[in-house]
């Protein structure tokens, strides 16, 4: 899964994305999903900077990554969080099958975006809450 984020860490930062840490998720009911986290120096949801992350991953796949789920935060460079958006493993599959143009591809990458709601806002907990004991 590292070969993935390397890629993205080595082709992103030229263009103001920079992948800060990542982790594998591997849920019961479904595929792995990789959750990417990078900063930018851009205002919020970018959709160029989310253009350029997807195009990495395409690529990715066509050099023979098996694609998952990807999940990325995004943060400003000072660590506010902007929000988050992703990637499902299915439409790697299907733009590579042509059952789906990239403009399908993009349309249904960009509905996914999920804005802070005050960003740069604070950084959210990834998990379960944790129980309060006592």
């Amino acid at each position: 899964m590292s070969e993935v984020v390397d890629r993205l860490e080595r082709n992103l930062m030229s263009l103001g994305v920079y992948v800060e840490d990542h982790a594998v998720e591997t849920p019961e009911d479904t595929d792995d999903v990789v959750h990417v986290e990078y900063e930018t120096a851009a205002d919020g949801l970018a959709q160029g900077d989310i253009g350029n992350v997807c195009s990495e991953l395409v690529e990715a796949h066509e050099a023979g990554w098996e694609p998952k789920t990807v999940h990325c935060w995004v943060f400003n460079t000072d660590g506010g969080f902007h929000g988050e958006w992703e990637a499902r493993a299915g439409w790697f599959r299907a733009l590579a099958n042509g059952d789906i143009s990239e403009t399908d591809f993009s349309t249904l990458v960009l509905s996914t975006r999920e804005p802070a709601e005050e960003p740069p806002a604070e950084v959210p907990a990834f998990g379960p809450e944790p129980q309060e004991t006592g």
